[in-house]
């Protein structure tokens, strides 16, 4: 099990969203946060924080 940063999203309360997932990288999962739902791609870019990068899917797709 691993836990994810999502990389630009907020919890409502400002701080940064982590995601433990058992999935491998390459899996896009969608969050539902306070803007709506976001679809993130899980990586293996490891974090200053220990943590695994899940990068917005919006910015790479059209």
């Amino acid at each position: 099990m691993r836990t994810y940063t999502l990389i630009g999203a907020r919890a409502a309360d400002g701080q940064p969203v982590h995601l433990p997932s058992g999935r491998p990288a390459g899996t896009v999962v969608t969050w539902s946060g306070p803007a709506g739902a976001e679809q993130f791609e899980l990586t293996d870019g490891v974090l200053p924080d220990g943590t695994y990068a899940a990068e917005r899917v919006g910015l790479y797709r059209p």
